[in-house]
C-alpha cells in the first residue's frame, strides 16, 4: 500500500502541475496578443486632408477635401485631448493657433463613428498645412 500512495502523490502532484503551467502559458499567450493587438492598433493610423469649418473649445468640426478617398469627403468632428500632438512645419503649436478655415491632415487611429457629422474617436495628429500661422 506503500507503494500505491506514492503513486498516487506522484499522479496529483504531476496533475496540479500541468494545471499551472497550462495557466502560465495562457497567461503568456494572452499577454502577448494584446501587446501585438496594441501595436497592430497604432500602424492602422489613418490620415486625410480637411478644412476647419467650426471651433468649439476644443472640440473641432472639419470638412474632408475633395482629394482624399471618398470615404474622407465628408463632415467629421473629433476632440483635442492632451493626447492629440498639433503642429506646424514639424514645430508643436497650440490648439488657439488653429482657426476656421485653416487647412490641416488629420491622423487618427480608431473608429470612426457614424453619426452626422462622423465623429473621429482618438485624434493623434493635427498638421496645420497653411504658409503662415
Amino acid at each position: 500500500m506503500d507503494v500505491q500512495k506514492k503513486k498516487r502523490k506522484y499522479i496529483i502532484a504531476l496533475v496540479c502541475y500541468s494545471v499551472c503551467l497550462a495557466v502560465a502559458f495562457c497567461f503568456m499567450g494572452y499577454q502577448i496578443a494584446k501587446r501585438r493587438f496594441q501595436q497592430n492598433a497604432s500602424l492602422r493610423s489613418q490620415t486625410f486632408y480637411a478644412v476647419v469649418t467650426d471651433i468649439q473649445d476644443h472640440r473641432f468640426t472639419i470638412q474632408g477635401l475633395e482629394i482624399n478617398d471618398i470615404n474622407y469627403r465628408g463632415a467629421f468632428c473629433f476632440s483635442v485631448t492632451e493626447e492629440t500632438t498639433i503642429e506646424w512645419r514639424r514645430t508643436a503649436i497650440t490648439v488657439d493657433d488653429l482657426n476656421i478655415g485653416d487647412q490641416i491632415a488629420v491622423s487618427f487611429a480608431g473608429d470612426v463613428l457614424e453619426t452626422y457629422p462622423a465623429q473621429l474617436e482618438s485624434v493623434d495628429v493635427i498638421q496645420l498645412l497653411d504658409d503662415e500661422i
